[in-house]
C-alpha cells in the first residue's frame, strides 16, 4: 500500500464535486434540507442514487480533464512506463447510517482471475473528504488473512493498493461525516491486454477505448 500526496489547489476535486452536488460541504451533505435518504445499499443499488446520477451526468465536462491531468502528472510518474487507466473513475458515497459498497469482495471475483494475474492491475482510492473509521474502506493486509483495518486518509492524499487480491469492503457509517470519493484502476502498459468481460453496472468492455484509456500516444 502506497500513500500519495498531491496539491488540492492544483487539483481542487472537492470544490468541483461540491458544485456538481450543490452543497457547500461534501462531508455534511446529509444535514442539508434537500438531502435524499436511502435504505441500506445492496450491491446492485450502490451506484443508483440521485447523487451518482448528478456526478456521472456532469463529470465529463467538469471532472475528467482534471482527472486526466492528475493521472498524467501524479500517477504516471509512479511507473517506469506508460499506463492504462480507468477512463471514468467510480464514484462512491458513504452516508451516515449506510454503506458505500454492497458487499465485501475481491475485484478478481467479478472478472477473469487469470487475466488479473497477467495484467498486474492496481487500485487507487481518492477521497474528496477525510475518510476514517467506519466511513472508509476496510481491507485485509494479506490475501485471506482477514485482519481488516481501516484506510484512514485525508483529502489531499491518494492510496495505491491491491483490491484485486485483498478482500475489502466497508462498515455501516456511524460517524457524522459523509465520505465522498472515487476509485480507479491502473495497469502497466506492458502487461495490458483486453478482457472479454464487461463492467458490472455499465457493461462497458474492459479494454482501451471502453473502460480504459492510456497515457501512451500511439504513432
Amino acid at each position: 500500500m502506497k500513500r500519495i500526496n498531491y496539491s488540492t489547489i492544483e487539483y481542487p476535486f472537492a470544490d468541483i464535486v461540491s458544485n456538481i452536488l450543490n452543497t457547500s460541504d461534501l462531508s455534511k451533505i446529509h444535514d442539508e434540507d434537500h438531502f435524499e435518504r436511502y435504505d441500506l445499499f445492496k450491491r446492485k443499488q450502490d451506484q443508483g442514487t440521485k447523487y451518482h446520477k448528478l456526478y456521472y451526468d456532469h463529470c465529463k465536462e467538469q471532472v475528467l480533464d482534471l482527472y486526466d491531468k492528475f493521472i498524467l502528472n501524479v500517477i504516471r510518474p509512479l511507473y517506469d512506463e506508460d499506463i492504462v487507466y480507468q477512463k471514468i473513475p467510480t464514484f462512491r458515497l458513504h452516508f451516515p447510517g449506510n454503506i458505500a459498497v454492497g458487499e465485501y469482495h475481491k475485484d478478481k471475483w467479478y472478472r477473469d482471475a487469470e487475466w488479473h494475474e497477467e495484467v498486474k492491475e492496481l487500485n487507487y482510492y481518492l477521497p474528496f473528504t477525510n475518510a476514517y473509521e467506519s466511513n472508509t474502506i476496510w481491507v485485509e493486509s494479506e490475501e485471506d488473512k482477514g485482519d481488516y483495518k481501516a484506510i484512514d486518509i485525508e483529502y489531499g492524499e491518494c492510496v495505491q493498493w491491491d483490491g484485486v487480491n485483498l478482500m475489502h469492503g466497508n462498515k455501516k457509517n456511524i460517524t457524522n461525516s459523509t465520505r465522498i470519493s472515487v476509485d480507479f484502476r491502473v495497469i502497466p502498459y506492458s502487461s495490458y491486454k483486453p478482457s472479454s468481460h464487461g463492467a458490472i453496472n455499465t457493461k462497458v468492455e474492459f479494454a482501451i477505448g471502453g473502460y480504459y484509456k492510456t497515457t501512451r500516444r500511439e504513432l
